[in-house]
């Protein structure tokens, strides 16, 4: 199913940019005089993957559907005035897709197949909080970026056939140099702070990260995922 070519990046790349993002977030914490400011905290939630895999010169999409996975990250936010925010992350996200199909055996019997696969990335992200409603300071607006590391890949079949059920998962060699590993997004979403006293807060928010990396080193394929994500977190001021 997949089409592949010569060796991508490497991930160097990625790696000093997120070394280099949280430095940078690092030095504004600790230098800025507003450092009572300052939350960590932490955050989970689910997301939707949304995948295109093009090959260019045969004109086939291989039509991935839409999958649930998860993500959880470690975060600091310096809030520096009741309108605008800054934040860093540092998590782990899995994006999932799958395919579903009708089996045709030759007796003449049916069953069902469905294929998922589940890529885990660790990631990093810079983002900033925009409150432009004086009423609503809650309420925010989020733009920033991600970048990612592709760490881990399996696969799972599930369905039936002849009435019985099978199963069976693999794992996605994901060192083949076929695979490009590096992952970068910019994020876009709106969120709310549900404040639970003086020093501590709830966040709800939806986030999409538009991809705009490729998961294909060949340069006749085109190939990314574009999660959508619900994640609730919790933030202590120090």
């Amino acid at each position: 199913m997949r089409t592949f070519g010569s060796q991508g990046k490497t991930h160097t790349k990625s790696t000093i940019f997120m070394k280099n993002l949280l430095l940078a977030f690092g030095f504004i914490f600790l230098s800025t005089p507003a450092f009572s400011q300052f939350h960590l905290g932490l955050s989970a939630g689910a997301n939707m993957s949304f995948w295109t895999w093009e090959i260019k010169s045969l004109f086939w999409d291989i039509d991935f559907e839409p999958a649930m996975g998860w993500r959880a990250a470690v975060l600091g936010e310096w809030q520096m005035n009741p309108m605008l925010g800054f934040r860093a992350e540092f998590g782990t996200q899995v994006k999932a897709n799958k395919i579903s199909s009708l089996l045709q055996f030759p007796d003449m019997t049916t069953g069902t197949a469905t294929a998922r696969e589940y890529f885990q990335y660790w990631e990093g992200s810079a983002l900033a909080q925009f409150s432009p409603v004086k009423k609503f300071r809650q309420v925010y607006i989020l733009a920033g970026g991600t970048a990612g590391r592709l760490e881990k890949a399996w696969n799972k079949y599930s369905g039936t056939e002849g009435g019985k059920d099978f199963s069976s998962k693999n794992s996605i060699d994901i060192k083949d140099p076929n695979w490009n590993r590096n992952a970068f997004a910019a994020d876009f979403g709106l969120g709310g702070n549900i404040p639970l006293g003086a020093n501590s807060k709830i966040k709800v928010e939806a986030r999409y990260q538009y991809s705009l990396s490729n998961l294909s080193n060949n340069d006749n394929v085109d190939a990314s995922i574009s999660p959508l994500l619900f994640n609730v977190g919790y933030m202590h001021r120090l």
